[in-house]
């Protein structure tokens, strides 16, 4: 899964802008719920995103509950929602109206930009293997990629360009912090649903030399946390969050990382410039 976490504002129509980068409009759209299960959202964020927080509460209680069903019975008719399920097999179902269908892939949100999402998809030209190395660097195995992962690196590349697409728009609907694009991927190692990390050099002159490092919390606690080594700036989204973005000022990476454990619970682990790990 793929998505951006620009939430659409009546600010961006009214003033024309999306304000400044401060967490206010930004959010995880696609929330793992559990290691087994992710949901993805579009349309009225508060109603889509208390029903994900509301469902992450009833699993904790009833791990044996439906989540489609539980979801399609709150009969929210102005939100759409992806249901990947990564049991003993992969199931994706989606909820557009209320209406529940299965499918193999699907898109949810704004029609107009997933034309231009498609527009922007190119040819995989990545690695031809993936190593899977562990926090202390050592590598524990090289695999070839599949077809299957050389599909999502096209789309998260696409969705990446998208957002950056979408940079000095008046209303825009899709966007990211710097392009930080939210993947979801069947984590290789623990066969767990997970966020993936990543280090990322600076795009534009307005943004810190040292560039950012996208952290990632797969454990009980989930969610990311995006930080700006120079600039001294970070942001972490937390999975049920309230509220759903939380900007920081941590002067160090270490710091950043401890405020997200003391607020949320999260262990952000990822690119930490031998800071912390």
């Amino acid at each position: 899964m793929v998505g951006d976490t620009l939430l659409s504002h009546e600010h961006f129509t009214l003033k024309g802008d999306i304000g400044p980068v401060n967490g206010e409009f930004h959010s995880l759209k696609i929330q793992i719920v559990t290691g087994e299960l992710a949901i993805g959202f579009a349309g009225n964020f508060d109603a889509a995103y208390s029903a994900v927080s509301a469902l992450k509460l009833a699993i904790a209680a009833e791990p044996v509950l439906d989540p489609t069903e539980w979801i399609a019975s709150r009969n929210i008719l102005d939100a759409d929602f992806l249901v990947l399920k990564n049991a003993a097999k992969k199931e994706l179902f989606v909820i557009e109206r209320g209406e529940v269908r299965q499918a193999i892939n699907a898109h949810i949100g704004d029609t107009d930009e997933w034309n231009r999402f498609l527009q922007l998809k190119k040819e995989y030209s990545g690695a031809a293997e993936r190593f899977s190395v562990e926090e202390d660097g050592r590598v524990l195995r090289s695999d070839p990629v599949t077809c299957g992962e050389k599909e999502f690196s096209v789309a998260s590349d696409a969705m990446e360009a998208l957002c950056w697409d979408c940079v000095g728009r008046k209303q825009p609907t899709v966007g990211a912090i710097s392009g930080c694009v939210v993947r979801v991927v069947d984590a290789r190692i623990s066969r767990q649903l997970e966020y993936l990390q990543a280090v990322e050099d600076s795009h534009f002159p307005w943004e810190p030399a040292g560039g950012f490092a996208i952290l990632a919390s797969n454990e009980i606690e989930r969610g990311i946390g995006i930080y700006f080594g120079v600039g001294q700036r970070g942001f972490i989204l937390p999975v049920g969050g309230q509220p759903p973005c939380v900007g920081s000022t941590a002067s160090t990476l270490k710091a950043f990382v401890e405020e997200a454990r003391s607020k949320f619970g999260m262990r952000l682990t990822g690119g930490t410039w031998g800071e912390t790990s």
